[in-house]
C-alpha cells in the first residue's frame, strides 16, 4: 500500500458506546445519530437554521453551536480528510465519499472509499499498545466527532515511517547499545552470571535456585511468579558453536523447562553467524548484540559502567 496524506484528520464515534462499530467497519460506512436534525437542513448547508432547530430540543441551549459543528463536520470534511476510530483494541481508518444519505431510522451515513483499515502501509495492526496516549485521549471526547490534534503522529503511525524527533532518539540509543558490548565483554565470569540473572529478574523472572554451580548444564533455574512457568539459563563468557549444539542437545532430553537461554558475550565466528538461525522459541540463543539491548530496556546502564570504571 502507498503511503497516504491528509489535511485534516478527525475522530468518529460510531454510535453511543461504540454500538455502530462492528456494522460500520464491515459495510464500510461512516454513520452519525442527531435524528432530531432535518437532513434537508445540513445537506443544503443551512447551519444556523440548524443551530435553531437544535435549540428547540437541546438542554444546555449553549451547546448547540458545538452539536452541529459536529454534524456540520460529517456532512462538509472533504475528500482528504482521514476519518479515524477505535474498535477491538485497534485502530481504524478510512477516507470518505462527500455524499451524505438518509438512513430510514434518521440516522445518517457516508460511504468509506476502499474499507477502514485497521493496519499500517506496511500491513501491521495498528494496536492500542502500540499508540501514543495523546493520540488515544481521543476516545475520551464527550461528543461524537471531533479535530485530531496529533495528524503528524497519527500519519507517521499509519505510513510506518519515523518522526524526526524520534529518529534521533533511537539512533543514540543504538549509539549506547553499541558502547556498551565491550563493556558486556570485559565481565568477569561471575559478574557476567549476575548481569544475566539482573536481565532476568528486572524482566520478572525469580531464581529457584543459586547462580553457577547448582546443575552441571544450567547458571540459573527460573521461575515466573505470574504464570509458574520455568525456564533454564547457561551462562558462557566464551563459546563456540560446537558448545551450542551440544547444549542444544542436552536440552532436548531435559524436562521440566519451558525454555533454555544459551548466554555468551563472546561468540567464536562461526556461532555468532549461525546461532539465530540455529535457535528457535525454546533454545535461545542470546550474543553481545542482544545483551547490550536488553542492558539498556532494564536499566542497567549505570550498573555496567560502574563494573568498568
Amino acid at each position: 500500500m502507498a503511503e497516504i496524506d491528509a489535511s485534516n484528520a478527525l475522530y468518529i464515534k460510531l454510535g453511543e458506546s461504540g454500538v455502530w462499530e462492528a456494522d460500520c467497519i464491515r459495510d464500510g460506512t461512516l454513520r452519525l445519530g442527531y435524528r432530531e436534525l432535518p437532513h434537508e437542513l445540513c445537506s443544503q448547508g443551512r447551519w444556523e437554521d440548524a443551530v435553531a432547530e437544535v435549540r428547540k430540543w437541546s438542554k444546555d441551549q449553549g451547546a448547540a453551536t458545538r452539536h452541529v459543528n459536529q454534524v456540520r463536520l460529517f456532512y462538509e470534511a472533504d475528500g482528504p480528510t482521514l476519518w479515524i476510530t477505535f474498535h477491538a483494541d485497534r485502530l481504524w481508518w478510512c477516507f470518505a465519499h462527500p455524499e451524505v444519505k438518509l438512513l430510514g431510522d434518521g440516522t445518517k451515513v457516508r460511504r468509506v472509499i476502499d474499507h477502514w483499515h485497521d493496519s499500517d502501509v506496511q500491513g501491521r495492526l495498528l494496536l492500542k499498545a502500540y499508540l501514543s496516549g495523546k493520540l488515544l485521549a481521543v476516545q475520551g471526547f464527550q461528543g461524537t466527532i471531533c479535530s485530531v490534534s496529533e495528524r503528524s503522529y497519527l500519519l507517521h503511525k499509519i505510513n510506518a515511517t519515523i518522526a524526526p524527533h524520534v529518529a534521533a532518539a533511537q539512533a543514540a540509543l543504538e549509539t549506547l547499545q553499541s558502547t556498551l558490548v565491550p563493556m558486556i565483554q570485559n565481565l568477569h565470569p561471575k559478574d557476567f552470571e549476575v548481569f544475566a540473572d539482573l536481565i532476568f529478574r528486572q524482566a520478572g523472572w525469580q531464581r529457584s535456585g543459586v547462580v553457577g554451580g547448582v546443575e552441571r548444564d544450567i547458571d540459573l533455574d527460573l521461575i515466573s511468579p505470574v504464570t509458574d512457568e520455568r525456564i533454564a539459563v547457561q551462562v558462557k563468557s566464551r563459546a563456540s558453536l560446537t558448545e551450542f549444539t551440544d547444549y542444544r542437545q542436552r536440552y532436548s532430553d531435559m524436562r521440566g523447562f519451558a525454555r533454555f537461554y544459551f548466554i555468551t558475550h563472546s561468540p567464536s565466528r562461526e556461532l555468532g553467524e549461525e546461532a539465530a538461525e540455529l535457535g528457535d522459541l525454546t533454545f535461545v540463543y542470546w550474543g553481545p548484540q542482544e545483551l547490550a539491548r536488553l542492558a539498556a530496556r532494564h536499566g542497567l546502564v549505570g550498573w555496567l559502567i560502574d563494573r568498568a570504571s
